[in-house]
């Protein structure tokens, strides 16, 4: 979408009698716009996916981790959502069965957890005031030391890196899986597949055009009963919530917010 901004200068001018009349200056302003956030639901490779579409530009996600462990503020997905009056929120990444975070986290510039040398922490998502970006695990100290992020979450593994699919993905355990994505620029999605093993997950989005996005980058958050996506009714077609009654308390979500 690009938005096309008038304005109407008056200068003057002196006509032939002396006096002064109006005269129209106009600029043109072509600037591009983003639309608002916005949930779709497609399917690819038979997987069935709900996704949040949104533009980086104008929205951010926001790490939020409760320090006192799962469920110590937050029930679920919706509870916090609504209190923040945010756009969307999802389960994020992995926790011990202790309750601690099982993996490196900044939340709002609050360093937590440790880095997580399994397939599980295998990337990370990661966004400072300029950009937002999904990255593997090997780059995590650089970024953190060079880009200075505000947000970020270690979790994993990678279904599709720089258009590419992820070797080694297991194809065992289908289940309810929770993802984040982008098209290694400024277009984002929030995902939550129905149920699916990893593989499955990364063929259906690697290189694939899902809601006007074609994927780069994915990246796998907590699944199972971990998943858990909540809409606002600010999102359009939203108002909408994903998690089954059997779901368990999550120790940290991503919310989506104006930046």
């Amino acid at each position: 979408m690009t938005r096309v901004l008038s304005i109407v200068l008056l200068a003057s001018s002196l006509t032939s009698h002396g006096q002064d009349a109006p005269r129209a200056i106009v600029i043109n302003d072509s600037s591009p716009v983003s639309s608002p956030p916005s949930y779709h639901r497609v399917s690819s490779k038979g997987i069935t996916l709900h996704l949040v579409k949104f533009n980086s530009r104008d929205y951010q996600l926001t790490v939020v981790d409760q320090k006192n462990g799962p469920s110590s503020e937050w029930r679920d997905s919706a509870s916090l959502g609504k209190a923040r009056k945010a756009y969307a929120v999802i389960n994020a990444g992995f926790f011990t069965p202790q309750g601690a975070p099982l993996g490196k986290l900044i939340t709002s510039g609050v360093s937590r957890g440790e880095n997580n040398s399994s397939s599980l922490g295998s990337g990370f998502y990661f966004s400072n005031t300029a950009h937002a970006g999904i990255a593997r695990r090997a780059s995590m100290n650089d970024v953190i030391n060079k880009a200075k992020p505000t947000q970020l979450l270690q979790t994993g593994p990678m279904l599709s890196y720089h258009g590419a699919a992820v070797s080694g993905l297991s194809n065992e355990r289908s289940r309810t899986r929770s993802f984040l994505a982008n098209d290694g620029a400024e277009q984002w999605l929030i995902g939550y597949a129905e149920t699916a093993t990893l593989a499955q997950l990364g063929n259906a989005l690697t290189g694939k055009k899902l809601a006007d996005v074609t994927i780069q980058n994915a990246i796998n958050l907590d699944g199972g009963r971990s998943s858990d996506l909540w809409i606002s009714h600010s999102v359009r077609n939203g108002k909408k919530t994903f998690r089954a009654l059997w779901n368990k308390p999550v120790r940290n979500f991503l919310v989506l917010e104006k930046n």
